[in-house]
């Protein structure tokens, strides 16, 4: 949006030119809208209409939509009976042992990462069954940390 000011017979005006479409002008005076025509030669643009992106058409009841609501498969969701890591690292130090228990909130183990030490926590209280990564293991995010129950 462009503004001007005017002066006229000695009136002042501010001009809000809000669009031009071909040669027709929405503007604003002193916040009075106007739709004006334009007496010029109507300037073409470079880009050639060939090359201009239409709007996307979209049906309802799009197949696309119908993929993401089908039920993920078992062997896809996630086991209640295992903890995952959240990111790529190197396991520091495990703070559990085997036949541990520990509540929700609380740090089983310290992980590098990015050059960072991060804390990963319980996300629900249980008991530890299996310890899949020692310390010193490399590990890659979703990889089983802890087999619980």
């Amino acid at each position: 949006m462009k503004k001007f000011n005017f002066t006229i017979n000695g009136d002042d005006f501010a001009v809000r030119v809000k669009k031009i479409e071909g040669d027709i002008a929405d503007i604003e005076v002193n916040g009075t809208p106007y739709s004006v025509k334009i007496h010029q030669e109507i300037k073409t643009t470079k880009t050639p209409v060939v090359l201009v992106r239409k709007d996307v058409q979209t049906k309802q009841g799009d197949d696309r939509a119908k993929e993401n609501l089908k039920p993920v498969s078992e062997s896809k969701r996630p086991s209640a009976k295992t903890i995952k890591s959240p990111l790529p690292g190197k396991i520091v130090k495990v703070n559990v042992a085997i036949g541990e228990t520990f509540r929700e909130g609380d740090t089983l183990l310290i992980m590098e990462s990015m050059k960072m030490e991060n804390n990963i926590l319980a996300e629900r209280s249980g008991k530890v069954v299996k310890i899949c990564a020692p310390v010193g293991h490399t590990v890659l995010q979703d990889e089983v940390l802890f087999e619980i129950e």
